[in-house]
């Protein structure tokens, strides 16, 4: 690691302890710069864009975590893969789930719009290849988008969710992941329905 990067993921790291608080800013970036003993101006030189910068290195670090805590997928099934891979990727927010709810918020600004959906097909398409896809027609997109739903709206579940352990969450993503695996058998099932001969070879 750069001694760059070094430094960003330590004024990253503090500034995630106010993001609960005050949201995301470039204020709060040069605030986070003088707290690890630098000048304030290293908030705006290490993240020229500003907060949404910030914001899509974070999301970038939790990723490359994410690929690093998953186990070894070889004698997983493709439903336990992406489960596990959404499951690792919400874990890994559980000690930020007060700045991730702030980070959503900020991230649905019409002028962030864009980059939030980047930065949520980057942690999907890592999900997939982790499951082993290798699709390369429509199918590469339509498990993408199907995932992307799956992933947003556990999200939101996961930000109320006050049960212990989040079981209530992964309860929640695993009835979405059963509907996604259904959805492809829904044209035979309803070819079945209407000529219903076809189901006798």
């Amino acid at each position: 690691m750069s001694e760059r990067d070094t430094i960003k993921q330590q004024l990253l790291a503090r500034a995630l302890i106010h993001v609960p608080f005050e949201g995301w800013s470039k204020a709060l970036l040069e605030q986070a710069a003088v707290e690890i003993g630098l000048d304030s101006s290293y908030g705006w030189r290490l993240f020229p864009k500003g907060a949404i910068e910030a914001v899509s290195y974070w999301s970038e670090l939790l990723d490359e975590e994410m690929l690093k805590v998953l186990p070894p997928a070889e004698d997983l099934r493709v439903r336990e893969k992406v489960g596990l891979g959404v499951k690792v990727r919400l874990n890994l927010l559980i000690p930020y789930r007060e700045a991730a709810r702030k980070t959503s918020i900020y991230l649905a600004y019409p002028s962030h719009m864009g980059e939030a959906t980047r930065l949520l097909y980057r942690t999907i398409n890592e999900i997939w290849y982790y499951a082993g896809d290798t699709a390369t027609d429509y199918n590469f997109y339509t498990k993408r988008g199907l995932l992307s739903w799956v992933y947003a709206s556990t999200f939101l579940y996961w930000l109320k969710d006050q049960s212990e352990g989040f079981e209530a969450t992964w309860a929640f993503l695993d009835r979405r992941i059963s509907e996604v695996l259904n959805l492809p058998k829904l044209p035979q099932k309803i070819a079945q329905t209407i000529f219903p001969w076809r189901r006798c070879g």
